[in-house]
């Protein structure tokens, strides 16, 4: 509270640039993190659905290095969210540095496997990829 000398002026409490920047980080994090582990879940149901229906050995065996692609990503990310609940940012930053690598198996191994296959999950990679770098991106901010 300040005065003039004649009007008392009242000075709220505002949060600092610093804190808005951070707050927004958080947020930008926590959404990111959310959104990974729900992609990979939904992706790792997926592909076991794939799993299923498919009887070409080659592509079955591309899907289940993606079925192990995608329980790693969702694990990590399952491993991150708690990490960041606890704001043990660098246990989350930790946890999910191993979520790119498991991921780009999924979609190098269409590539790779003769004669190289139509991936099913193409579109999906794409997506996921995207995901994975926005949270770790906004995580290595804040961590």
């Amino acid at each position: 509270m300040s005065s003039n000398g004649r009007i008392c002026i009242l000075q709220p409490n505002l949060p600092s640039k610093l804190e808005r920047w951070f707050n927004r980080l958080y947020r930008t994090t926590r959404i990111a993190n959310n959104q990974a582990y729900t992609k990979a879940t939904s992706t790792f149901g997926y592909v076991e659905e794939l799993l299923r229906s498919v009887s070409d050995p080659t592509l079955k065996n591309a899907l289940i290095v993606c079925e192990n692609a995608y329980k790693v990503v969702k694990d990590a990310f399952g491993e991150g969210i708690h990490s960041f609940a606890q704001r043990d940012y660098r246990g989350m930053l930790n946890a999910e540095r191993i979520a790119p690598r498991a991921q780009a198996s999924c979609t190098s191994i269409f590539s790779t496997t003769p004669p190289p296959k139509q991936n099913p999950l193409s579109q999906i990679n794409r997506e996921m990829r995207i995901l994975i770098a926005m949270a770790i991106v906004s995580g290595s901010s804040i961590g």
